[in-house]
């Protein structure tokens, strides 16, 4: 790292004697697991040399895009390289002034056929910099300059799963379920840092009870507080979590904070050690796909809401208005019945993050409809158990199972579970949620387990809304929504992002990329077009003047009534403890009120 404002690490590999090879291949790795997308990470990768132990050039042959065959007679040689790095995410890596981040695959050769063999990485940080790393130190003895330090993974596997931060952070430490956790925090915040180790402390504790324990002794959660939360990433004994540093000036920021960390630390089991085949040991030079992401993704985004409240983090309260926020925003996408999980887990390579424009309309994130199949699941089980038994009970089965005897899982595994837990088989609700496209039937759960539901208009006086004329204007809608995109004279051009299929602007033929410039006589832009929208009532025919490439066009619209509906959902006070009927009882073990000791669990 001696030049950080260029930006480059510079990378030597030293590979020892491969007698029986007289040619060795190296490889660079094409995507970071975790994230299911092809990146080409070699495009970084400048300056490479090989030479044997002597310093005298070696042939090589570049195979493709990532693969070099280098002629080593089966005799020890170097690879040097930089790799430029400023892209600061958590899939990637990161060098300037401050700190330096990496993910391994972003950064680190392979030796086809020797990624089992232990590895040793020394590491010449800048004076006065910190390094956090999930990997142990190397054993005394190990050759390097007195400026390196020294850890050892035990293959290129953990090697690549290890990121690093090395830099100007903080370090908080803490203690927790057994083991010991490390905070390596960069960056600027505004947060409590006590809260949120407290914060890290209850979501361990209440996933280790969950399991039964935790599978390591140390772990480290790396987060860089960034002007802009781009997410997490999920390794085997660490996580590196991207989130906005100044947005915690309300109790929302501790929140979506705890949210996050819920959701990685779930996968230390869910994907890092109960995975499908494909996900482990891992192909980096290309796709993997699985069937699968439904469950890895879309069930650990739905648990870690639960494990959120059963660590007091938020309450019953909150629990409720994040179900009725998401479930009208996902009930109201017109590609969810589209495609079935297991295939929407398999695309998405190609679809889920190289969205089409028209993605929204003939497709649903795995994540997302994942998150709801897992609710209903949740609470078929505990009405087949009478709420002693749920989703949480299935990956404790899964573990106790699979997990523990480090076996592929699959989804008959996972059916298997839900018959143990459950006491009848759960076929039907796979078949027909997963490998079909019904919605899961979640109101109706909701009301099996004592809620009141109700989907009301917000136009209606159940909205919420007081005002009387916002909620006769709200009752106005087009079916298209706009993107706001700078225009050179301050303001931001009102540019169609999408439009419903079967929708009034549809019909009149408006479609992505139009430049809505008025509504009616008035001109508009991003923050007006919905206003003059709603200056004309349910039933008008109102002109709406857009450009398309360049050319002026005009398009009669049909107003219509808006199908946006609210979610209300009513839980009768002060029945969690005390369950007096079954439908108290499924809520309150829903809700974890009833949640079995270890001791029980073993039963």
């Amino acid at each position: 790292m001696e030049t950080p404002e260029a930006h480059e690490f510079q990378i030597e590999m030293r590979v020892p004697a491969l007698p029986e090879r007289e040619t060795v291949e190296i490889a660079f790795p094409a995507w970071a697991p975790g994230s299911y997308m092809i990146r080409d990470f070699v495009r970084h990768v400048y300056g490479l040399e090989v030479t044997d132990g002597a310093g005298r050039a070696l042939g090589r042959e570049r195979l493709d895009k990532q693969r070099w065959r280098v002629a080593s007679g089966g005799a020890p040689f170097v690879v040097r390289y930089r790799v430029f790095a400023f892209e600061q995410t958590v899939r990637t890596s990161f060098l300037d002034g401050d700190h330096a981040y990496w993910n391994g695959t972003s950064l680190f050769f392979a030796v086809e056929g020797e990624t089992t063999r232990p590895c040793d990485i020394a590491v010449a940080a800048p004076e006065g910099w910190t390094i956090s790393t999930a990997l142990p130190r190397a054993p005394r003895g190990r050759q390097a300059a007195p400026t390196f330090r020294v850890f050892r993974a035990s293959g290129y596997d953990e090697l690549v799963d290890s990121p690093f931060e090395v830099g100007t952070h903080r370090v908080l430490r803490f203690r927790a379920a057994g083991a010991d956790f490390e905070l390596a925090l960069f960056g600027r915040t505004n947060a409590d840092e006590g809260r949120l180790v407290d914060i890290l402390r209850r979501v361990v504790t209440t996933t280790a009870d969950i399991f039964g324990g935790l599978p390591f002794e140390r772990y480290v959660f790396i987060v860089h507080a960034l002007p802009v939360a781009t997410g997490g990433l999920e390794h085997h004994a660490s996580v590196t979590m991207d989130i906005a540093g100044l947005s915690f000036e309300e109790e929302k920021g501790y929140v979506r904070f705890a949210d996050l960390a819920a959701h990685e630390f779930f996968h230390v089991w869910n994907v890092k050690r109960l995975h499908d085949a494909v996900l482990g040991p891992f192909d980096y030079g290309r796709e993997s796909y699985t069937r699968l992401l439904w469950f890895h993704e879309g069930f650990t985004d739905y648990l870690a809401n639960v494990i959120i409240l059963w660590a007091g983090i938020i309450d019953d309260k909150a629990f409720w208005r994040w179900i009725t926020e998401d479930w009208p925003r996902y009930a109201a996408r017109p590609g969810r019945k589209e495609t079935p999980l297991s295939e929407l887990s398999f695309e998405a390579w190609i679809k889920q993050y190289k969205p089409a424009d028209n993605y929204f309309n003939n497709a649903v994130s795995y994540y997302e409809k994942g998150l709801w199949v897992a609710m209903a699941l949740d609470l078929e089980l505990r009405r087949a158990t009478g709420g002693r038994r749920g989703l949480p009970d299935l990956f404790r089965r899964l573990w106790d199972r699979v997990g523990r005897r480090e076996a592929a899982v699959t989804e008959a595994d996972v059916r298997s579970a839900a018959r143990s837990v459950g006491g009848r088989s759960f076929d039907a609700f796979f078949e027909r949620y997963v490998h079909g496209t019904d919605d899961p039937p979640l109101p109706a759960l909701w009301r099996q387990a004592g809620l009141g539901v109700k989907q009301v208009a917000p136009w209606s006086s159940e909205g919420g809304e007081s005002d009387p004329v916002k909620r006769a204007r709200a009752r106005s809608w087009i079916g298209a929504t706009v993107n706001g995109q700078a225009h050179a004279g301050g303001t931001e051009r009102a540019v169609v992002k999408n439009v419903l299929p079967g929708s009034p602007a549809a019909v009149a033929g408006l479609t992505f990329g139009d430049e809505i410039v008025a509504v009616g006589s008035d001109r508009v832009n991003a923050s007006t077009v919905g206003k003059r929208l709603g200056d004309h009532a349910p039933g008008r025919t109102v002109t709406v003047t857009y450009f398309r490439r360049d050319r002026l066009r005009e398009a009669r619209v049909v107003v219509g009534t808006s199908p946006d509906r609210k979610l209300v959902l009513e839980a009768p006070e002060g029945r969690r403890a005390r369950p007096v009927s079954a439908a108290d009882a499924i809520r309150a073990g829903w809700l974890g009120a009833r949640r079995p000791t270890a001791k029980q669990r073993r039963r």
